[in-house]
């Protein structure tokens, strides 16, 4: 019983083994080549599972059949009025005949090198025969992007059809100046950014300058018409403490002379002069006719 069991299973191993030898899956989006001794016989395309002679007799190469997106590395290059610029651009393409794919480039990476050897020598030609006015203008209507991108995806096509792919579009990405030429450009802008900073500063100084001219002005013509003012008043108040100091000074003339005297001789003596006067001195009489008469 127990042979019985191992003589199923070891058949049962089998089968499985030569299923995986002698079947091939075809996944959707790819298609696969049947290869006998390293030569193609047979090109499948419709996903499924397939029949083919175990290894060695028969190998499979599995193809990715869909739209694939080729971007080199951005290259630099001269317009026709000998300016360098940077481009990226991408070659869109699909694997349309297998066969010839295998025979002429061998795999994706061989591919990838001959096309790319096409983008930038055909890129190179289309740019040097382009003044920059074409590619970076203000007015969109002078832009030929899309007569270049057109022109390119034709040369390519042409000279990539022996490839055994199908060239859909060529286009270009991005152009951009060198790193040299950006500083350059960034160091202009700055300097004109600050050209134009010190024409707001110094148009900013004279309006200050203007208004602070004309503050002062107001203020000068301010504090004059108020000090004129200010005179005419005091000059009104000495005026009436004249007449007022007139009149009460009329009313007794010896006291007026006498408070006269007083004033003059403070201003002539400190407190700590000491004053010789002869017995005629109009001081020493001023002095004792006042003494008299408070006596009297």
């Amino acid at each position: 019983m127990n042979k019985k069991y191992l003589y199923y299973t070891g058949l049962l191993l089998l089968l499985i083994s030569l299923s995986f030898l002698c079947t091939t899956i075809v996944e959707q989006g790819f298609t696969s080549v049947v290869m006998k001794f390293g030569k193609p016989v047979r090109v499948l395309k419709s996903p499924g599972i397939y029949l083919k002679l175990p290894y060695p007799i028969n190998t499979v190469k599995k193809i990715d059949a869909r739209l694939i997106l080729l971007s080199p590395k951005p290259s630099e290059f001269l317009t026709a009025d000998k300016k360098n610029l940077v481009v990226d651009n991408a070659i869109c393409y699909k694997i349309s005949d297998p066969v010839l794919y295998l025979k002429t480039v061998r795999g994706i990476k061989g591919l990838e090198i001959r096309l790319t050897d096409l983008l930038s020598s055909h890129t190179g030609l289309i740019l040097g025969v382009k003044d920059l006015s074409d590619i970076v203008n203000t007015d969109i209507k002078k832009i030929k992007f899309k007569e270049m991108n057109g022109h390119l995806t034709k040369l390519i096509q042409k000279d990539s059809a022996g490839f055994g792919v199908s060239i859909e579009k060529v286009l270009i990405k991005s152009i951009m100046l060198p790193y040299e030429n950006t500083v350059a450009v960034y160091n202009r802008m700055r300097a004109e950014r600050d050209r134009i900073a010190k024409k707001y500063i110094a148009e900013g100084e004279e309006t200050a300058l203007k208004i602070r001219a004309e503050a002062d002005k107001i203020s000068r013509t301010g504090i004059a018409k108020a000090n004129k003012q200010a005179t005419i008043i005091m000059g009104k108040a000495d005026a009436e403490a004249m007449k007022i100091y007139g009149k009460a000074f009329k009313k007794n003339l010896n006291f007026y002379n006498f408070i006269r005297s007083l004033d003059v001789y403070k201003k002539i003596f400190g407190k700590k002069t000491v004053i010789i006067l002869d017995e005629k001195s109009p001081i020493l009489k001023t002095l004792l006719s006042e003494i008299k008469d408070e006596k009297k």
